[in-house]
């Protein structure tokens, strides 16, 4: 019975997932710029991932930029928690 319920959650999280968003033009040039600002000047910006199905907010402000690992490390904002993400996980990037 248990691995029952087990497969019952299972297919209620996949009923939830949506696919990756696409980027339009105007988005893939924003985001860089809205990150780079938030690197340069110490400002808190509102970042938007995408995982596993699954779309993740946060604010945060970029500590890092790392262009051979492709991801950039965070302070996010709530719990003051260092993070690192991957840059292709990102969908959206906008100032607060």
């Amino acid at each position: 019975m248990p691995e029952h319920v087990k497969m019952l959650k299972d297919i209620e999280v996949d009923a939830n997932k949506t696919s990756k968003p696409q980027l339009d033009e105007h988005q893939l040039e924003e985001i860089p710029i809205v990150i780079m600002e938030s690197l340069h000047y110490t400002l808190p910006i509102k970042l938007s991932t995408w995982e596993n199905g699954f779309t993740n907010h946060m604010t945060a402000i970029v500590d890092n930029l790392d262009m051979i690992r492709r991801e950039i490390r965070v302070e996010i904002q709530t719990n003051y928690e260092m993070k690192c993400i991957h840059i292709e996980k990102i969908i959206a990037a906008e100032r607060i």
